[in-house]
């Protein structure tokens, strides 16, 4: 399973230190990482939830590492999200962002033959100077630019420095 370099990243981040697990949740139903839920139940915008610093932005990216399938992934990584702007609200560790989704949700959606895909999310501190802008496509996201991310040119281009906090879930 963590043979994935990404996916290594995402268990070397949460697999000793559960402050740095970010919470998912579908609905009412709340998810630990590694659970596998069906692709039907995640279809809607997830909510997600990290004890956050007051006043710090934080930006998300989710990927399926196994497009279109695990044994045989030539289009992965696969872009189902990436949303900046995100901060803590009040009480609780929720993170919302009044800004538009760079790339909006992107539920599962493996071939019927597929075995489970992987999808990791990671949670990176906002720089300050981070302009959505910059990755902005004027006509949205379709599903050639979801191809292939390249995740260490976004977080280059971005300015990230390492995720402070990831999960990850299976669904087919």
């Amino acid at each position: 399973m963590a043979g994935h370099p990404i996916m290594k990243s995402v268990l070397s981040l949460i697999e000793n230190d559960n402050s740095n697990i970010l919470h998912l949740a579908f609905g009412s139903q709340k998810m630990k990482p590694g659970d596998k839920i069906p692709k039907g139940e995640a279809q809607g915008l997830p909510t997600l939830g990290w004890n956050a610093p007051s006043k710090q932005k934080f930006l998300v990216i989710s990927l399926d590492l196994d497009a279109p399938f695990p044994s045989f992934a030539p289009l992965s990584p696969a872009l189902h999200w990436l949303q900046a702007g995100l901060a803590a609200q009040g009480a609780g560790d929720d993170l919302t962002s009044p800004d538009p989704a760079i790339a909006f949700w992107a539920g599962p959606g493996p071939p019927p033959i597929s075995s489970p895909h992987r999808y990791i999310f990671l949670l990176y501190e906002q720089p300050a100077d981070f302009d959505p802008r910059m990755f902005t496509k004027t006509r949205g996201f379709g599903i050639r630019d979801r191809m292939r991310w390249d995740l260490s040119r976004f977080e280059k281009q971005a300015k990230l420095r390492p995720a402070v906090a990831a999960t990850y879930f299976f669904s087919n």
